[in-house]
This record gives C-alpha cells, structure tokens and sequence, in this order.
C-alpha cells in the first residue's frame, strides 16, 4: 500500500505542557489550562473536518493526578466541567460521537452528569470517534479486566482479554503523541499501545497546532510497521 494511503484508525495525545505554558508566558495555571481546552476543541474541529482519523482519544485527567492539591483538583474539575460542555456543543456541529474513557466511581455526581450527557447527546453522530481519558490509568484499567475476567471460567487469550478493556471495540492506536518535552507513556493505554508509533515532541500543548499533527501524520506515513513479524 502506498505510505499516502496508509489508513490511520486511532490518534491517541498526552496533551502535556499547560502548566509550563503559563509559567513562561507569565500567566497562572489557569489560564494555562484554559488555553489547553483551546487547543484541544480546535483539533478535534480540524481532525473531524479533514477526516484525519477514525478515533481521537485525549488524556485529560489520569487516576494518578488525584494526588495533587485539593485546590487545583477542584479547580480542574471546574474545568471539564466546563469542557464537557463545549466539547458537547462542538461535537454536534461537527457530527462527534463522544466515549468517556474511564472510571466514574470517586467522580462528583455533578461531573458524572454532564458526561453522561454530553455521552448521550452525540451517540447518533458518525463522524469521528472522540475519547475523552478522564479518571483513566492503563494499569487501573488491566487490573478492572482481570477481576472481571475472575468471574468467569473463560480461558484467557489476548483476544478474549481484550473484549473485558474499558472500549475493546475501538482499534488501538496507530499513533500516540505526547507534547512537552517528556519521553513516557504516563500510564496510558498500557495494553493498547504495544505497538503503537510514538511521537514525542517539545512543544507544549497550548501551542499544539493541526499543523504539527499534519506533519506526525506525514512520518508515520513513511514508517514501515511490522508488528513483530
């Protein structure tokens, strides 16, 4: 197949860097993480628009970031709130069927509100898929299929294993980036990404353009995937 024609099923991005974003350009975390959403409503805009993929899945909040401040969580959850709300009108206009990627337990019945309805005013649109990681942690997510899978007298096999992950209908990822500067995965998609293409970049999420994402796409193009054969 022609590297132009090489389907691409599944985006997945560590939107990375708010924070630091803010601090050089002397704004408070805030304002940091409001210009994140930005970035990350246009993308999906931009990605939906040029049908750049099937799936979009963004880690907004992983189960690891309950160890910060009460303040800033509360702060966040403002936010995706806030987000939630946007990303749902957003999805309508541009046919978005919204998933939420997952745990809901220790979540304020508010939140889980509004991501349930945000769930279920777009599960009509075909367009692109976008998985919004929140509450999400890959080990979390392994650990939840096995003691689901210790209920049953199944014989485990990577594909029956599969089918008891949060989403084991969506492909995994073809791409996975992380913006900022860091080279990890962050607990995310730990089973799905065995053998996804990794981008890591420096630039710092709130600057993350569908410019940038237009040329990862390029390079992943001419990658020759093989997947251990």
């Amino acid at each position: 197949m022609s590297c132009f024609l090489k389907k691409i099923d599944h985006i997945a991005i560590i939107m990375d860097g708010n924070g630091r974003w803010a601090k050089k350009n002397s704004l408070n975390k805030k304002s940091g993480h409001i210009s994140g959403i930005n970035t990350a409503i246009n993308l999906c805009k931009s990605v939906a628009r040029n049908k750049s993929t099937s799936h979009l899945t963004l880690y907004t909040f992983s189960t690891e970031n309950w160890s910060r401040s009460a303040f800033e969580i509360k702060h966040l959850f403002n936010l995706i709130e806030e987000t939630y709300e946007l990303f749902k009108d957003t999805a309508n206009q541009f046919n978005i069927k919204i998933n939420h990627l997952g745990i809901t337990n220790k979540l304020p019945r508010k939140t889980i509100n509004i991501i349930n309805s945000a769930v279920e005013s777009t599960k009509n649109n075909t367009g692109l898929v976008l998985h919004i990681a929140f509450n999400y942690g890959g080990r979390r997510e392994i650990v939840d299929a096995i003691n689901n899978l210790k209920k049953t007298n199944i014989q485990i096999s990577e594909n029956v294993f599969k089918k008891y992950l949060y989403e084991p209908n969506t492909p995994d990822p073809d791409i996975i980036i992380r913006t900022g500067g860091d080279y990890r995965l962050s607990n995310f998609l730990l089973w799905q990404s065995a053998y996804s293409e990794l981008f890591f970049i420096k630039t710092l999420w709130p600057d993350f353009k569908y410019s940038d994402l237009s040329k990862i796409i390029n390079k992943f193009r001419l990658r020759k995937r093989n997947f251990g054969k």
